[in-house]
């Protein structure tokens, strides 16, 4: 009969060395396949890329921004990298016109560098063109109903910068001048950015210098308006009805007080002294506020009729 003692010494002392071997290897590949399955992990990052080797001279044209970088590394590193981690290079030095190079991107010690997207771009090398332009402001929002502002822009002219195409299609640069609802006479500092003949903003354009000095004074802002006219009735009397009033009239004043305006009524300016019967032309007086004033002196016509004395 097998006792306890044998059977220990069947199944863990003969072949000890065989049993041990194996039962470290078992342990090592666990170990390994356990540690590659849950700390190795990938990431991809938009990175920015750098050109180097071009002079200021040189503008660099068709480059993409970014290159989709993807990497390798134990999580306990891969969750904390960002894009500065990684520098996406492509060297342009010596080249002119048309190129294409290889993205080189450095990852930091430690993390693999699976690949990158693109791995090589192509662009152009041009020279940079220069052009004179003037420098006009433009004012963003609105002060009182009554006031604009007037602004002036130092320099008055600026140079701008780039691809020949493109330079050769800006004819200013616009300084914004944003306002709020009340704005004293003062100065501010501020960019610009080159437009074309149709407003648009020029891309890529640089600009010298790159900063403008905005001064402003705010001034009234006076419109003119086409109202109805209504000639008010004469007092009864020797004076017939007015007739010949234009049925319109034209005024200037302030925005807010022309628009308050629906129509204008205008008395007659009777003559006086002494009248003899008969056809007059008399002016006609509208009733505007003092802010307000009559473009034009309307005229009216009226008969008159002298009064009888009693001797006839």
């Amino acid at each position: 009969m097998m006792t306890l003692l044998d059977l220990l010494d069947r199944t863990l002392i003969q072949n000890a060395p065989r049993k041990l071997a194996a039962l470290v290897v078992a342990v090592v590949v666990w170990l390994f396949v356990a540690t590659d399955t849950a700390t190795i992990a990938q990431r991809s990052l938009l990175v920015p890329i750098v050109v180097e080797g071009v002079s200021a001279e040189q503008v660099v044209v068709g480059l993409p921004q970014f290159a989709e970088v993807t990497v390798s590394a134990p999580t306990t590193r891969i969750d904390r990298l960002r894009p500065e981690s990684f520098e996406a290079v492509i060297d342009l030095a010596g080249l002119s016109g048309d190129f294409q190079v290889q993205v080189s991107v450095a990852p930091p010690q430690g993390i693999v560098l699976e690949r990158v997207v693109p791995s090589e771009v192509i662009g152009i090398v041009e020279p940079v063109a220069r052009a004179e332009v003037p420098v006009v402001a433009s004012v963003l929002g609105e002060v009182d109903g009554d006031l604009r502002v007037r602004a002036t822009v130092t320099p008055a002219q600026a140079q701008v910068r780039g691809r020949a195409a493109v330079v050769a299609q800006a004819v200013a640069v616009v300084v914004p001048l944003p306002v709020g609802d009340t704005l004293g006479a003062t100065a501010t500092s501020g960019t610009g950015f080159a437009v074309d003949a149709t407003g648009r903003p020029l891309p890529d354009v640089g600009i010298e210098p790159q900063s403008f000095t905005l001064g402003w004074d705010l001034e009234p802002v006076y419109v003119s308006h086409s109202l109805p006219l209504q000639v008010a009735a004469v007092p009864d009397g020797p004076w017939s009805a007015p007739s010949g009033a234009p049925s319109q009239i034209t005024v200037v004043g302030l925005r807010s007080s022309v628009a308050a305006l629906d129509a204008v009524v205008a008395d007659v300016d009777l003559p006086t002294g002494a009248l003899e019967s008969g056809r007059y032309t008399a002016a006609l007086r509208p009733r505007l506020p003092a802010d307000v004033l009559a473009v034009e002196r309307p005229t009216v016509d009226l008969e008159y009729t002298a009064p009888t004395s009693p001797a006839e």
